[in-house]
């Protein structure tokens, strides 16, 4: 039966995924796992340019900043989270690639008040990489409240008015994740950018990505990167994954 979550604080406990799981899962899983995890994260690295101050929510293991530091020789990158096994994970492997501190991992903790230990306007883009569908709608609300970017946000997750929900089925037999748990919060197109805009921020743009590319990456990865450049040109928002640019509306 699909778990009912009543209140803010009846999450999912993400202390009882082993740590580093999707870090394995991006370098080492199947191919089509792991070409939704490194082109997602290359997708949203067209949108920073190099020398930006990021701030990645949610950075789990640290897999996103670790593509996002190799790629971008000059950003430097904070990557925040509760869950602290994911985070040991990161600093003890991910973090000391990076030398003059430039890719760091902090732990933060939940309390009723969310709070960054940053100050307003600190990082230039701030992301948050398929988290909010993780945690409850109050939360995420107040954690996106919170992040104040000096530029943009950029948000992805799954896009519920898509093949997701039978993507999301099929993974549940396929891995041990168990999304029905974990995904607390569905999004879709309009949904999210009202609930962007509930945050204070001005929706600049939203997209899809991911129709059917990945599923060719077992038979092919070339195949199924021809087939991403070509889909993501598509204006139809049919894609799995949803990616929303955002910035703090200006009321002067």
């Amino acid at each position: 039966m699909f778990p009912l979550h009543k209140t803010k604080f009846s999450v999912f406990n993400y202390d009882e995924i082993p740590a580093g799981y999707y870090h394995e899962a991006m370098l080492h899983g199947g191919p089509v796992q792991r070409f939704w995890h490194q082109e997602k994260f290359r997708e949203v690295i067209s949108r920073i340019s190099d020398r930006a101050k990021v701030l990645d929510l949610g950075c789990g293991p640290g897999s996103f900043l670790d593509v996002l530091g190799r790629e971008r020789k000059n950003v430097h990158a904070v990557g925040i989270d509760v869950a602290s096994k994911q985070i040991s994970y990161a600093q003890s492997k991910i973090a000391p690639q990076f030398r003059d501190n430039r890719v760091c991992f902090q732990i933060v903790e939940v309390t009723q008040k969310f709070q960054l230990p940053f100050p307003d306007e600190h990082f230039d883009v701030i992301t948050s990489i398929e988290v909010i569908e993780h945690i409850h709608p109050h939360v995420a609300l107040k954690m996106i409240e919170e992040a104040k970017p000096n530029g943009k946000m950029i948000i992805t997750t799954p896009n519920y008015r898509s093949l997701w929900p039978l993507i999301e089925l099929m993974l549940e037999v396929l891995s041990p994740v168990k999304y029905h748990e974990q995904h607390i919060s569905k999004f879709t197109p309009t949904s999210l950018v009202k609930f962007v805009e509930s945050a204070g921020l001005e929706v600049e743009q939203v997209k899809t990505i991911f129709t059917v590319a990945p599923f060719l990456a077992s038979i092919s990865r070339m195949l199924a990167k021809a087939l991403f450049t070509v889909e993501k040109k598509i204006p139809f928002r049919t894609g799995s994954l949803l990616v929303v640019e955002a910035r703090k509306i200006n009321w002067h």
